[in-house]
């Protein structure tokens, strides 16, 4: 990994919404990722899945196991599917650093993980992690026996990946060293596994595949490697990532850190937003540095952890939180303001049709319900007034004699936007389907302090109804300013800062048809 370097060595080279409670969780674990994409294979240049479609997975990168493989195991990976919703995780195996050409029992804790990779469904990468060994021609006779154990075992499962040389580096190059040897390992691999997909470092700590696009292997499944630091590694990278897939290399990011380079600078949380819309446009595969507790900028939990997942927002790092949503990122919806020309692309989908608000904003501040036939009931689902997301959670009780569609009504929450940028929406969990909420964004007619913004939730048809009596279940939103700066949210006017269970909230409404039916206006 890029962190054990120094930033003048690399210059001179490259000259929650989470509560203290548990969380419902997103993933339906009936459906796992490998029964829904099974096995993978390479079609034009690109990643695809057993029905031939383009796939993106998103997940972790463990931090080096003889360090900290306490965080590798089945109920961390478990959390991390059903909570953070990856599809990946790497096994970062270092070779030398006292890893395992000195330790080869290491070996066991990547079969551990494996082995929970496969009753979880989620796809794992077994990570050839050199680093200081830069040339991986050093240890290549190990590394081949350790491959041809590996492919004996699981070449049966079409959730494991092989990655050959994690970051090959100190002058090494592509077509002097780091191809010939991924010839040779892959030799191995084949044959006893022809399927699954390789993945295979290049040069200058995985950053070269512009050499390795111009010279790619025989193999019809081996994917090439990059590695970025968002505050150290910018467009040239980007660039250069283009150039590959230009020539139909299939890329996978197999490390990339919210930090520098050397793991402690940041994070920059704005530069990686550019990375994963990035990664997300091209569906380009990755897994983030790392799940420790190590006190760096890159690492995803806080110091002391749960080594066994269950984290809640306390527990996790700006990284951290950072990346759960964007793996989370695939079952969502999110939309922009209405003057947003050019709507980001964020993984999930898109509504870039303008804001519908349901009767628009008329000032009213008394509901025509008073009796509450409709109650809107709120939590908050992040402790953390200052951080740079908002997460409201909603509940909609019908206490009617008849049932009410879903797609009749709309919920607005009011709050203040300090950064007066583009405002980005996404559901991170609903129990009607977060597939069937969108999100728009308005300005109160008479815009104050604690409310110049305003956030309105649709439904579609696909929401269903609320029956008589019933409610419409859990609705996790989370808001985010396009830059990823902070707010401020302890004056808005929707936010209750020790609303830590749902109760009935008036100070956001539900419009039924376009009328005021709940809750009172700013």
């Amino acid at each position: 990994m890029l962190k054990k370097w120094s930033a003048s060595v690399l210059t001179a080279v490259l000259t929650l919404s989470l509560t203290t409670s548990v969380w419902v969780p997103q993933a339906n674990a009936a459906t796992t990722p490998v029964q829904k994409h099974g096995q993978l294979s390479i079609a034009n240049g690109q990643l695809v899945d057993k029905n031939g479609t383009p796939v993106q997975l998103k997940g972790m990168s463990s931090h080096g196991i003889q360090w900290y493989g306490n965080y590798v195991n089945k109920d961390t990976m478990k959390w991390l599917r059903d909570d953070w919703g990856i599809t990946v995780f790497r096994v970062a195996m270092y070779t030398a650093e006292n890893g395992y050409i000195s330790n080869p029992s290491l070996k066991n804790k990547v079969k551990e993980a494996v082995a929970a990779a496969q009753d979880l469904g989620v796809y794992v990468i077994i990570d050839w992690h050199i680093l200081s060994d830069n040339d991986p021609n050093i240890y290549k006779t190990q590394s081949k026996a350790f491959f041809s154990e590996m492919a004996g075992l699981y070449k049966d499962s079409p959730n494991v990946i092989y990655e050959l040389a994690n970051e090959p580096n100190g002058g090494v190059t592509w077509n002097g060293q780091i191809r010939p040897y991924a010839q040779e390992v892959t030799q191995v691999i084949r044959a006893k596994d022809p399927d699954n997909i390789i993945i295979v470092g290049t040069g200058t700590w995985s950053q070269d595949v512009h050499d390795a696009a111009d010279n790619q292997l025989p193999d019809k499944n081996t994917m090439y490697a990059v590695h970025f630091y968002a505050g150290t590694h910018g467009q040239f990278l980007r660039d250069r990532i283009d150039y590959a897939l230009s020539k139909k290399a299939p890329v996978f990011v197999t490390e990339w850190g919210t930090s520098d380079a050397s793991g402690n600078g940041g994070p920059f949380l704005s530069e990686s937003k550019v990375w994963t819309n990035f990664l997300a446009n091209r569906k380009i595969s990755w897994a983030n540095w790392s799940l420790s507790d190590k006190n760096e900028a890159s690492a995803a939990l806080q110091s002391g952890a749960s080594s066994t997942g269950g984290w809640t927002v306390n527990n996790l790092t700006a990284s951290g939180k950072f990346v759960r949503d964007e793996t989370r990122l695939g079952a969502t919806t999110s939309t922009t303001d209405p003057d947003t020309t050019t709507p980001p692309t964020t993984g999930g989908d898109t509504d870039t049709s303008p804001p519908t608000t349901g009767g628009g904003d008329t000032g009213t501040t008394t509901p025509t319900d008073p009796k509450g036939k409709l109650v809107l009931q709120y939590r908050n689902g992040d402790s953390n007034p200052t951080d740079n997301a908002i997460r409201p959670v909603f509940n909609i009780k019908n206490n009617s004699g008849t049932a009410v569609n879903l797609s009749d009504l709309k919920i607005r929450y009011y709050y203040s936007d300090e950064s007066q940028q583009k405002q980005q929406f996404f559901i991170d969990w609903a129990s009607v389907g977060g597939t069937h909420i969108s999100g728009a964004f308005g300005t109160p007619t008479t815009s104050k302090t604690t409310a110049n913004r305003y956030v309105e939730l649709s439904f579609g048809s696909g929401a269903g109804s609320i029956p008589a009596g019933g409610q419409s279940g859990d609705i996790q939103a989370r808001i985010h300013p396009a830059d990823w700066s902070n707010y401020n949210e302890d004056n808005d006017y929707s936010y209750g800062a020790n609303q830590s269970a749902l109760t009935d909230w008036n100070k956001a409404s539900i419009y039924n048809k376009g009328t005021l039916v709940w809750g009172t206006t700013p």
